[in-house]
């Protein structure tokens, strides 16, 4: 979350120099750092919420997807689970590890473990 404070006196300070009868070359550099000093700020914020987004609860329509693709998957390596993890974290913009914990929860754990797929397999050998 943005620091109030900060962005207050970023703008104070931005007010200031716009209105302020210093030198020409001096203002344009002023001008030019507390700007991206501005945008930095927004983001971070931006990317902030992004993270915590895709930490948060899980939509129906997110639930739905993962359920449609891992439906009856059974991973066959240890890169095909996790190619299976990336296609789909990058298509719901959530984190891997999300995504991998979310499939398990849900009883698809054989479709993005590859070792639970494995364990599953010799049970049905046997």
């Amino acid at each position: 979350m943005r620091d109030s404070r900060r962005l207050a006196a970023l703008h104070a300070a931005l007010r200031f120099v716009i209105t302020n009868d210093t030198g020409a070359e001096h203002k344009a550099i002023l001008i030019d750092v507390l700007t991206q000093a501005l945008r930095d700020d927004e983001t971070a914020e931006l990317q902030q919420r992004a993270l915590a987004l895709a930490r948060g609860e899980w939509q129906q329509h997110e639930i739905a997807q993962l359920t449609s693709f891992l439906h009856d998957r059974l991973a066959k390596s240890w890169q095909q689970a996790d190619e299976c993890v990336t296609h789909l974290a990058a298509q719901l913009h959530r984190d891997p590890q999300s995504v991998r914990d979310k499939a398990t929860e849900l009883g698809m754990g054989a479709a993005v473990d590859y070792h639970f797929a494995k364990t599953i397999k010799q049970a049905r050998e046997q």
